[in-house]
């Protein structure tokens, strides 16, 4: 049918939605706006998986990196420990040969150093022994300094090290920041990115056969009062009641009886004059009469009802007559309306039980000619703005 092919163009229209994913991947098959959906949302996938992979990369790397760190202090302290240990032995061996030395200048005989030994004869012998002894304790001290030296040398390269090191953490951990932002921001894509592509498949395959009357809705309350903002239409409800508000009774009541809330909100949209109430239309802001009832092409008024609700569960409840053959009152969740039905509840029951155009309209299309409107076009128009309203809710 021309119209289906209307509506494919509508919902192909998700590309739009998606444009700012930044993704490159190849389009699915042109006019298979379900498939099309798919593969934005596997690309979204496979970015959010590059994403986390840089993130958990970078994690480990901040964590190897932070673990070097850790061991280079350990080191640089272990080195610190062994030049302060040098330095005491050198300045050990450094006093000792002065006392050696200066015992030799004071006596020229180092005994009391090397012991009681009391022969002449080998006094020469103890005092190249002793300055032998200074000569090694010194050669001892210059291998300990060199030594020293070395070790300073590596400290210093540990430290310099290191200090490099906490800079790259530094600069990881910063990274981490931005890179927790990026996945986050992937995840949020992916996540509308799966939104756009369960509301196409739920679409596609009501819509593929017709457009039931009867089922959940697909839009959220939320979409219905998105999309009435970027018309031209100013709502004229009674009782403080938003748009907002009056989406969610349309959401609440069609749950409530397994009717299609979302579809019916762009039926009263249509019956309306878009929630308008013109002057010379047959229920008026007050009537709370969202969809026509009582109103004919003889009549003088509609039917009036005291709440918002009353107003919308009075239409769902005949929606699902007109939709559901085998409905009956006992059924409903809630009782059939007494404002519409009949003030008696035995009557009001009688009276939906007995409706004489049950399940004569199953789907949208089968509506106008005589089944809710006398419009030969009413189905079209009704289906027509619900069509807007999903292209507006799918990104369109």
């Amino acid at each position: 049918m021309p119209r289906r092919q209307g509506w494919l163009a509508a919902i192909a229209t998700i590309v739009t939605g998606l444009g700012s994913f930044a993704l490159t991947g190849p389009p699915a098959a042109a006019g298979d706006p379900v498939a099309d959906a798919r593969a934005r949302l596997e690309e979204a996938q496979s970015a959010a998986a590059a994403a986390a992979d840089r993130y958990e990369g970078t994690l480990s790397e901040r964590d190897a990196t932070q673990q070097e760190v850790a061991r280079l202090e350990q080191e640089i302290v272990t080195v610190k420990d062994g030049i302060t240990l040098l330095k005491a032995r050198r300045a050990a061996l450094k006093e000792l040969v002065n006392e050696r030395a200066a015992e030799l200048y004071r006596n020229g005989d180092p005994s009391d150093v090397f012991g009681g030994l009391d022969d002449s004869k080998t006094a020469g012998r103890r005092r190249k022994l002793g300055q032998s002894a200074i000569e090694a304790d010194l050669a001892s001290a210059e291998e300990l300094a060199g030594v020293t030296q070395q070790l300073e040398m590596k400290q210093t390269e540990l430290e310099q090290t290191r200090t490099q090191l906490e800079q790259k953490r530094v600069e990881l951990d910063a990274l981490i920041v931005r890179l927790e932002g990026e996945r986050a921001e992937f995840e949020s894509k992916v996540a509308e990115a799966d939104a756009v592509l369960e509301k196409a498949e739920a679409l596609g395959a009501l819509l593929a056969s017709g457009t039931p009357v009867l089922g959940q809705s697909v839009l959220t309350a939320a979409d219905l009062a998105g999309w009435y903002r970027t018309t031209d239409s100013k709502a004229n409800l009674s009782d403080g009641l938003t748009i907002d508000g009056l989406a969610m009774l349309f959401i609440e009541e069609g749950a409530a009886e397994s009717v299609r809330g979302d579809v019916a909100f762009a039926q009263a949209y249509l019956e309306t004059g878009g929630f308008a109430f013109p002057g010379h239309g047959q229920v008026s802001v007050d009537d709370h009469n969202f969809a026509g009832l009582g109103a004919c092409d003889s009549c003088a008024t509609g039917r009036r009802f005291p709440t918002a609700r009353d107003g919308v569960r009075a239409q769902i409840q005949h929606l699902r007559n007109y939709a559901d053959e085998q409905s009956t009152a006992a059924a409903l969740t809630n009782s059939p309306s007494p404002y519409w039905y009949g003030a008696d509840p035995a009557t009001a029951a009688r009276n939906f039980d007995t409706f004489y155009a049950k399940g004569w309209a199953p789907i949208w299309e089968m509506m106008g000619k005589g089944k809710w409107a006398t419009d030969p076009n009413y189905a079209g128009k009704v289906i027509g703005l619900y069509e807007r309203m999903a292209t507006h809710a799918i990104g369109g």
